[in-house]
């Protein structure tokens, strides 16, 4: 049976979640959807403001499905499953203060979710006036914007055409991989928003030039691509991966990449999810093609060099290590 799409809306207190699910909704009228819309609050208000179609609602409050309510998250899932064939859509609308990247490895790392789910898009709001402000002074507004494959910037009308485009920049500097709409009032395409495909490797030839001088800083937000031209040995380089994001969960924010394995015939994608690393299947190596593994890391004061020497240590044969 076809796995239920999932789409999951974060962002930044006043950032416009509940207004583009609204929009979302009235764009997608002619799909039964079930909406997860979680209040950290004991009274649930962004429920009472959702319109009223033909879509059903689980109201989830006094915490957040990060953490608290991790255990109810999983509740709603299994009776959307035990009802999957009234269900062509799952939307899930996180509290303004969510870390979205647990609910992220609920999907990615639970074989059971996963295999009834399939998380098409993480997509987060961001407040065109407040952006910078919120990324600047906390860490969840940081991983929202990470963690997404589409960032929509809001309300653009409170702010300069100058300023917009400024943000923009900002905005593509912290998080290449990310496809970014502009808007306002919640309004954005929702048909070409659906499109976007998680992290792949038709990105990944981009990803250096897209990154100036392969490395950008925004304040103490750091992002930067590596580049190898040999083949990993996977096994030893996993082990790594794992050890680097536990034991910099707090500053590595977001690791996105495509590599080449030894005797491997297809790419392989890695992602990080909190404290662990989520490793799948791409697409296969054309013959013609070289092969080039490129990482993209985002977080909090990462340093480039240890990184850099971490994972050049698990090169099949000695290689060269091409900054981008």
């Amino acid at each position: 049976m076809q796995r239920i799409p999932v789409q999951l809306i974060t962002g930044f207190l006043g950032a416009g979640k509940t207004t583009f699910l609204n929009h979302l909704i009235k764009q997608r009228a002619n799909e039964r959807l079930f909406v997860i819309e979680n209040e950290v609050g004991k009274i649930n208000v962004d429920c009472e403001l959702v319109m009223n179609g033909e879509e059903d609602i689980a109201g989830l409050t006094a915490g957040c499905l990060c953490c608290s309510l991790h255990d109810k998250l999983l509740d709603v899932l299994e009776e959307v499953s035990q009802r999957r064939e009234e269900y062509d859509r799952l939307v899930i609308e996180t509290t303004g203060v969510a870390d979205p990247t647990s609910i992220i490895q609920t999907f990615l790392g639970n074989r059971m979710v996963e295999k009834v789910f399939d998380l098409q898009q993480v997509i987060c709001l961001a407040d065109a006036a407040y952006v910078v402000e919120n990324i600047n002074a906390t860490d969840e507004a940081r991983r929202q914007l990470v963690s997404a494959d589409v960032v929509l910037l809001n309300k653009c009308d409170q702010v300069t055409a100058a300023e917009v485009e400024q943000l923009v920049q900002t905005l593509k500097n912290i998080h290449p991989t990310a496809t970014l709409f502009v808007g306002q009032n919640g309004m954005f395409p929702i048909d070409e928003i659906m499109e976007v495909k998680p992290f792949h490797d038709e990105r990944t030839n981009h990803i250096a030039s897209e990154v100036p001088n392969g490395e950008h800083r925004h304040n103490d937000i750091t992002t930067f691509t590596l580049t190898f031209d040999r083949p990993f040995n996977l096994d030893s380089l996993a082990y790594d991966l794992v050890k680097l994001a536990r034991l910099y969960r707090h500053q590595v924010y977001r690791i996105k990449g495509i590599i080449a394995v030894d005797r491997t015939p297809t790419r392989v994608v890695i992602q990080s999810v909190r404290d662990s690393f989520v490793l799948t299947d791409g697409p296969l190596w054309e013959p013609s093609s070289e092969r080039i593994s490129h990482i993209v890391f985002i977080g909090k004061d990462v340093k480039r060099e240890v990184i850099e020497r971490m994972l050049g240590r698990h090169l099949v044969k000695p290689g060269i290590v091409r900054k981008s």
